[in-house]
Formats: structure tokens, C-alpha cells, sequence
């Protein structure tokens, strides 16, 4: 951060380990909407990893034996790739990998030459996010928690247990939550959850994800014989991916309806020996792909997925990506998601929610999308589109983020 800011610019640093940009499969959230931050007035820089979570590769340096800190500048935003320990399965590699890239979020910025003006420290995991605190402190500035995920929660959902893992991550997350000026929350219910926990309302912040409509404009879809359902996320122990496996078990009669499922993560190879041992020749496993690459896969597919693994958490504290992109892509959506993700669904008119989160009833819900024309499907798709743009568009949540963080820095 050595570049001198333009007159009455702002700086904010925006600490992600998984962001990326559009050329890279993941989410794309930071980037977008930093890009939009940059009209409005800030200089935005973003500390993520190089190490893919998906691909288990370095994206911008050779290997692991190459520290030193990646600069690069896309579309006026600027990312600085940080150093974070390789790791393949899911196990203390992975715990290593968090925690090695706060070390190196710390090392980089004790070697910098300028401050921000404002932090913000994302939680996909608290090790960056508290990292985020501290050099706030170090430098003076306000401190933004992003709640992508809920800690120690999220741990359970996961499948699990409340342990001293549990105890460690609960008492990082309440530090946190005692030490940001503001908390930018992805889902209503997170908000309820915070105050619950005595963190006042005026700190907290509604800034949900969303989607670019521009990205995904246009996609024409000709009517065809086969019924293609889209999902496009991770492929952990969280995302419910062997209910889709029974859903697809049970419709195996009708040779027209077909799963699409594209990512990584730790679950897929046992989801892909599965399906194979099933014989489930109507479901497709693909990898992961970059946000450029996803109009040609939408284009493919007539439905979205949006599912998740039945636990109390998912009812409140969650803001699907791939909900939003579907959306964003004219897509209806057939979801096993209950309570915040069911209310979006609804009152974006955008599909079908199943009754439970059992395979027989995500099998019911594909089956009544099934049962529309594709024009009553188009029809569905271009009101989740118009809600998706209206609610959750880019330029309308850097809109609210700018405000929330102008209090914090006046001009």
C-alpha cells in the first residue's frame, strides 16, 4: 500500500483469505463490490489468498516455497495475494492454512508504507477476521467484522461437535463482535442472532450477498427434451449434496431429468464414489469454473439447485451466492433450504421450495418444475430476475456498505 490516495479519497481494506475475481472460480462478492466502492469515492485494496480452496493450487505464484507478497490490479481494484500453507483433505493442514495467512496478513502489513482508513475483516474464518482487528488497532482506524459465516456455529453444522474447538472459536467471535465499530451482516437472521448475543442494533448492518444482472443478461434458452438442474457451489459436509443423490436416485425413471453439479471440496469424491455405486447416470459432476465461464453453464440448464444440509443454522444465518446468481441468470430454483432462504424464494416468485429437507421431497419439488412449460418457467425466471436486481443488485449493496462506512470515516 505505498501509492499515495487521490484527494478526499477514502482507503479501506477489505481482508478476505478466499476472495478472487471474476477470472477465478469462487466468490466474487469483495471484488464486485469494491469495484462499485471505487466510483463512489474509496481506494479498495483486498488481502486474499493465492492458495485456491478449490483447486488446492497457487493461482499467482509458482509453489510454496515463494512468500513474497503478488500485487495486481483488476478493474481499478487492487488485491494483494498473501502466502497461506498448501493443504488437501480436511483436516489440522487446513486449520495450518488459516492461520498461516493472518501470520502473513500481519507480516505484510507491518512492512507497509501507508495505512487504510478503514478495515474491514471478512469471516469465512475469525484467524483473518481478528488479524483485521488488530491491525486496525495497530493503526488507528475503525474496525468492520464481516459475518459471512457464524462461529462457532458453523462448526456444528458441519457436522461438528462442541468441544474446545467449539469454546476457542465462540470466544473469538465474542471478542470480535466487543471490538468492531460496525457488523456487516449477510442475512437478517444473523442480525437477530447478534442482538440476542447483546450486540446493539445500531452496530449492526444489512449488506447481503448478490449479483451483478449484467453478468448474466440475456441467456437464451431454447425449448428441449431434456430438464437440466444447475448446482454450482462447494461440495462440503455443510451443502446437503447426498439429499440431491437421493433426489436423483428417486427420478432415475425418467431419463429426461438430469443433475448438474459443478465444484470442489472435501465431500466430492466421496459423492462422486456414490453416485457411481447407485448408478446414477442422470447426475454429471464437473469442477469448479471462473464467474466468466458461467453464462455457457446456465445456458445448459433450465432449474438451480439450492440446497443445503438440514440444521438450524441454515434457517437464519446464511446468503446463498448461487441463489442470487441463478436468479441473476433467469433461473427458477428448486430449494430445500427453510426459513430466510424460503422467505427470498417466495417473495421473489423464483420456484419451488420442498416440504422438508428429505430426498422425496426435493425429488416433489423437481418434479413440479418439471411439470411447467418452459414458457411458465421463463415467466418465473424473469421475476426472480427483476427481484434479484431490485434487492440484491451490486450497486445496490456498495450503495448501503458506502453509507455505513462513511459514518465511520466523514469525509
Amino acid at each position: 500500500m505505498s501509492t499515495a490516495p487521490g484527494a478526499g479519497e477514502r482507503r479501506l481494506l477489505w481482508i478476505n483469505h478466499f476472495a478472487v475475481p471474476p477470472a477465478e472460480g469462487g466468490g466474487t462478492r469483495h471484488f464486485e463490490v469494491g469495484r462499485e466502492l471505487l466510483g463512489r469515492g474509496w481506494r479498495v485494496w483486498i488481502a486474499a489468498a493465492d492458495y485456491h480452496y478449490q483447486s488446492r493450487r497457487y493461482i499467482r505464484r509458482p509453489g510454496a516455497a515463494a512468500r513474497e507478497v503478488v500485487a495486481e490490479m483488476v478493474d481499478g481494484v487492487e488485491f494483494r495475494w498473501l502466502w497461506a500453507a498448501p493443504y488437501e483433505g480436511n483436516d489440522w493442514r487446513r486449520v495450518w492454512n488459516w492461520v498461516s495467512f493472518a501470520r502473513s496478513l500481519l507480516g505484510w502489513a507491518a512492512t507497509s508504507g501507508e495505512r487504510p482508513d478503514v478495515v474491514i475483516g471478512s469471516s469465512p474464518h475469525l484467524f483473518a477476521a481478528v488479524a483485521g482487528a488488530r491491525l486496525a488497532r495497530r493503526w488507528g482506524v475503525p474496525f468492520v467484522l464481516e459475518v459471512r459465516d457464524l462461529w462457532p456455529e458453523s462448526l456444528v453444522a458441519a457436522g461438528g461437535r462442541k468441544g474446545v474447538a467449539y469454546a476457542v472459536f465462540d470466544r473469538m467471535a465474542r471478542y470480535l463482535y466487543r471490538r468492531a465499530d460496525r457488523i456487516v451482516c449477510l442475512a437478517r437472521g444473523t442480525m437477530d442472532h447478534l442482538r440476542a448475543l447483546g450486540v446493539p442494533s445500531e452496530r449492526l448492518v444489512y449488506v447481503p450477498n448478490g449479483v451483478d444482472p449484467a453478468a448474466f443478461a440475456g441467456i437464451e434458452r431454447p425449448a428441449r427434451d431434456t430438464f437440466t438442474l444447475v448446482y454450482a457451489g462447494a461440495h462440503g459436509p455443510a451443502n446437503g449434496l447426498d439429499v440431491v443423490l437421493g433426489a436423483a436416485e428417486l427420478l432415475r425413471g425418467d431419463p429426461s431429468i438430469r443433475f448438474l453439479l459443478l465444484g470442489d471440496g472435501a465431500a466430492k469424491p466421496a459423492l462422486v464414489a456414490d453416485a457411481r455405486t447407485r448408478g446414477l447416470d442422470n447426475v454429471e459432476f464437473r469442477d469448479p469454473v471462473p464467474k466468466l465461464a458461467m453464462r455457457a453453464v446456465f445456458a445448459e440448464a433450465d432449474a438451480g439447485l439450492m440446497v443445503l444440509r438440514d440444521t438450524p443454522l441454515f434457517a437464519f444465518g446464511v446468503s446463498p451466492n448461487k441463489l442470487f446468481d441463478y436468479f441473476g441468470a433467469g433461473l427458477p430454483v428448486a430449494c430445500n433450504v427453510p426459513g430466510e432462504v424460503a422467505g427470498m424464494v417466495r417473495g421473489a416468485g423464483g420456484g419451488e421450495q420442498a416440504a422438508d429437507g428429505s430426498a422425496r421431497a426435493l425429488a416433489d419439488a423437481v418434479l413440479r418444475l418439471r411439470a411447467l412449460s418452459t414458457d411458465e418457467r421463463a415467466r418465473i425466471g424473469e421475476s426472480a430476475r427483476e427481484w434479484v436486481a431490485r434487492e440484491h443488485g451490486r450497486a445496490v449493496l456498495a450503495e448501503r456498505l458506502d453509507r455505513a462506512l462513511r459514518e465511520l470515516v466523514p469525509g
